[in-house]
């Protein structure tokens, strides 16, 4: 192989390689946000997390991360395994919220083993109820449905509640843009690929408190 052709392959791979090192870390299924989940961390890039809300509490571990990796006391883990979401290029990185007390919030900080502990946020906003966190980012960047869901079978609807009229269906989403969060519904507007617009309510969590569409923060 001739220097310029090595040339050309390693600096294509580093291309590569540094993509997947900075990939962003996204819900994309609905089996990737717990059910129930009350809100959304941002965390430092290092943490305690602690057994019970109290400073004086176990440790249960200390968590260091960057955008290539998430280090643990023992363990090293992937951001997807740690994170709800990650943007590196935005520095955003949320965890999951399961509970919260005090001005602590419980987090899930492993995904894959599902564990759980306390951490008291170095800022009172910090902490983002669904309800906020989809008013701000769902405003900002639009929705988009997860990748489990066919929205071809979903409708856009009268009102915010079962039983409403249906007011049509979907071919091609271009663009969700949300006006406000009512419940499990959102006032939306939809943009087809075709440029026509749909305004009303869709469901953005299931009764269950399943979560099938979220913000598109990546954009």
């Amino acid at each position: 192989m001739k220097l310029a052709d090595r040339f050309i392959l390693s600096f294509c791979l580093f291309i590569f390689s540094s993509i997947a090192v900075f990939a962003d870390v996204m819900p994309l299924y609905t089996g990737a946000l717990q059910k129930g989940i009350i809100g959304f961390l941002q965390v430092p890039q290092k943490f305690n997390v602690y057994l019970y809300p109290r400073v004086d509490s176990q440790i249960l571990d200390t968590v260091e991360w960057n955008n290539i990796e998430v280090k643990y006391k023992d363990a090293k883990l992937e951001p997807a395994e740690l994170f709800a979401v990650q943007i590196p290029s935005k520095n955003y990185a949320f965890c999951m919220v399961v509970d919260e007390q005090d001005d602590w919030y419980k987090i899930i900080y492993n995904k894959e083993k599902n564990k759980s502990g306390w951490v008291k946020p170095e800022k009172d906003d910090d902490f983002w109820g669904l309800r906020d966190f989809y008013s701000f980012y769902g405003r900002k960047h639009g929705l988009g449905y997860m990748k489990n869901i066919d929205y071809h079978q979903r409708g856009i609807y009268s009102g915010a509640y079962d039983g409403s009229q249906k007011l049509g269906g979907f071919t091609l989403i271009k663009n969700i843009r949300l006006n406000k969060i009512s419940g499990n519904w959102a006032l939306v507007t939809v943009v087809d690929f075709d440029n026509k617009l749909k305004i009303g309510y869709i469901r953005w969590r299931e009764d269950d408190g399943q979560i099938i569409i979220f913000p598109r923060m990546d954009k």
